[in-house]
C-alpha cells in the first residue's frame, strides 16, 4: 500500500517537476493570430492576446510623412485594396510601396487576408475570407497602446516583438525608421533589459546601429537562408550561421532567431530532416534561441504533420521561443506537456 501511494504521489508531482526544470518556451503571435484573422490588424492582435501568448509581433514600415505603421511588407498591395483606391500610384515595377503614401492615405485602405496581387487569389486558401469588413492598417503607437491597455485591464504581462523592416530601403528615402522605432518604444517605457519588448531585425549592420542609437532592451538577430527583402544580403546571412558569425552577433544581440529549416534542415529528397548544430552554437555564445514561423497550413519541409513539428521544436531542439500564425496551438501543446 505504501508503494502504491508513493507512486501516486510521484505521478501527481510530474507536472511540477517538469516546470521546475526551468524550461518554459515563449510563444510569439506571428502578425497576431494571423491564421484566423487578417494579419497585423488590431482584432488579430487582440485575439492573439486572449490566446495566452507571451508576445504579439509588430512588423514596422514607414510612411511618406514619417509615421510608423504595422504591416509585414514595404509593399502594400498584398494585403490591401491600394490598387483600386490609388490607381497609377505604383512604381515602375508595378508595385505599391508604403513609403509613397501618407499615413492618412494608408489608413483609408481596407486590409484583407494576404493575396497574390497578380492573380488576386489568397495565399492561404482556407483562412479568413474576403468579406466587407473595414479592417485598417494600425500605427505602431496604437499597437503599443492596445497591448499595454490589455495588460492593465486583464492583469496580464504580454510583450511586444517589434521588427524594423528594411532600414536601408527607408534610409535611402530620407526616412530613419530604426531611430524612429527606438524613440517610439522608449516613449512607451520599453527600452530596458527587463521590459517585455524585443527589437528584431534581419540586417546585421542595423543590429549594431541599434545599440549605437541607445537600444538597451532585448535585441534579436533574424537569420534566413536566402537573404531578406530588397537588400542583397544572401552572403551575409550565410556568414551569420557560421561559428564566426554567431560569435559576432552575440556581441550585440541577446536572441538569435533563424528560420526553422535552418535548425531542422530538409533532406535532399524533401521527405525528412536532420537537426543542425546551429542550436548548440547559439547557446554556447550565450544567446536565447527563437525561431519562425510555424504554420498548421504550411508545414516546414521534411515534416509530415504539425504535431511532429511541435515535438521537434520543444522536445528535441528545445527552442526558447517560437513564432506561429496559430499561437493557440503552441500554447495548448505546451500546457499539455507541462511546459506552461
Amino acid at each position: 500500500m505504501h508503494n502504491v501511494l508513493l507512486a501516486l504521489a510521484l505521478t501527481l508531482l510530474l507536472p511540477l517537476t517538469a516546470s521546475a526544470a526551468g524550461y518554459r518556451p515563449e510563444v510569439a503571435a506571428h502578425r497576431g493570430a494571423s491564421g484566423y484573422l487578417p494579419e497585423h490588424t488590431l482584432p488579430a492582435k487582440a485575439m492573439a492576446y486572449a490566446m495566452g501568448v507571451d508576445y504579439v509581433e509588430q512588423d514596422v514600415v514607414m510612411t511618406k510623412d514619417s509615421r510608423l505603421v504595422v504591416m509585414h511588407d514595404i509593399l502594400v498591395d498584398t494585403t490591401t485594396d491600394v490598387a483600386q483606391k490609388f490607381p497609377g500610384r505604383q512604381r515602375t515595377d508595378g508595385r505599391f510601396y508604403a513609403s509613397d503614401f501618407t499615413f492618412d492615405e494608408l489608413r483609408s485602405l481596407r486590409v484583407t487576408e494576404r493575396f497574390d496581387p497578380k492573380t488576386g487569389k489568397a495565399v492561404f486558401a482556407g483562412r479568413f475570407p474576403d468579406v466587407p469588413i473595414a479592417y485598417q492598417i494600425p500605427s505602431l503607437e496604437e499597437e503599443l497602446y492596445q497591448v499595454q491597455g490589455l495588460n492593465r485591464s486583464t492583469g496580464g504581462n504580454v510583450g511586444v516583438y517589434v521588427e524594423v523592416k528594411e532600414p536601408d530601403f527607408f534610409m535611402a528615402q530620407g526616412l530613419d525608421i530604426l531611430k524612429t522605432t527606438i524613440d517610439t518604444l522608449t516613449k512607451f517605457g520599453c527600452n530596458s533589459p527587463d521590459s517585455k519588448a524585443i527589437l528584431q531585425i534581419f540586417d546585421y549592420e542595423a543590429i549594431i546601429r541599434a545599440r549605437e542609437l541607445g537600444w538597451k532592451g532585448q535585441l534579436c538577430m533574424l537569420v534566413t537562408a536566402g537573404g531578406q527583402g530588397a537588400k542583397d544580403d544572401k552572403a551575409r546571412h550565410r556568414w551569420l550561421t557560421t561559428p564566426e558569425g554567431v560569435k559576432e552577433v552575440a556581441k550585440y544581440a541577446t536572441i538569435y532567431a533563424p528560420n526553422f529549416n535552418l535548425l531542422a534542415v530538409p533532406t535532399a529528397d524533401g521527405k525528412g530532416y536532420t537537426l543542425s548544430e546551429l542550436c548548440e552554437l547559439v547557446r554556447r555564445n550565450g544567446m536565447k534561441l527563437h525561431s519562425w514561423t510555424l504554420r498548421r497550413d504550411a508545414l516546414p519541409k521534411g515534416f509530415k504533420d504539425f504535431d511532429e513539428v511541435l515535438d521537434v521544436s520543444f522536445k528535441q531542439l528545445k527552442v526558447d521561443g517560437m513564432f506561429s500564425d496559430f499561437p493557440d496551438l503552441l500554447v495548448e501543446y505546451l500546457k499539455a506537456n507541462h511546459l506552461r
